[in-house]
């Protein structure tokens, strides 16, 4: 995976959020020929998060946001997605669905992910413009941690693929944080 632009923070923080810009390209359009576990082309890849709780392992308890391309649909979808005690939660639908056009004409969104003003949840944000509409989505997801402090240390974590299965090939992004 590669990153241009300004470079995303990484490693140990203790922020209580991340906002960044991310522009997929068509690198994003992938089709597991030979996957580990049969249903790996479902498994939500990852963008730029954090741990939280008082743990260093997003995949325990964290905030990010969740990418796949669906074979089906022929689109990318992102999702707001969270680890709660090694829970793993999503929206029920896609937050944002992008065409094979929409990545051709690498048009960045805003993404931000945050630990609510009230401690007790993850908030989640997408804006911008894809194939010529606005986007406008949010979402939140429940905190294990409820009410406990939101600048602990955290790790934060990159553009990240997969579950069980390697990309089939580069997939490359910009992040600008």
């Amino acid at each position: 995976m590669g990153s241009d632009g300004a470079t995303p923070i990484a490693g140990f923080t203790t922020v209580a959020g991340r906002s960044y810009e991310l522009t997929f390209d068509t690198s994003a359009i992938y089709q597991l020929t030979d996957p580990t576990q049969p249903n790996d082309q479902f498994d939500w890849n990852k963008t730029p998060g954090f741990s939280d709780c008082g743990t260093l392992d997003l995949s325990h308890n964290g905030a990010m946001f969740g990418w796949r391309w669906n074979l089906a649909s022929q689109r990318l979808e992102i999702t707001a997605y969270a680890n709660n005690d090694g829970t793993h939660l999503w929206t029920a639908t896609p937050l944002v669905e992008l065409t094979a056009t929409d990545l051709a004409a690498e048009t960045g969104l805003q993404y931000q992910v945050a630990i609510s003003d009230d401690l007790g949840s993850y908030t989640f944000s997408i804006t911008g413009e894809a194939g010529g509409a606005p986007v406008n989505a949010t979402a939140t997801h429940p905190r294990q941690c409820a009410g406990a402090a939101n600048n602990t240390l955290k790790w934060a974590s990159g553009l990240y693929f997969g579950g069980t299965s390697t990309a089939p090939h580069e997939v490359w992004a910009s992040i600008v944080e």
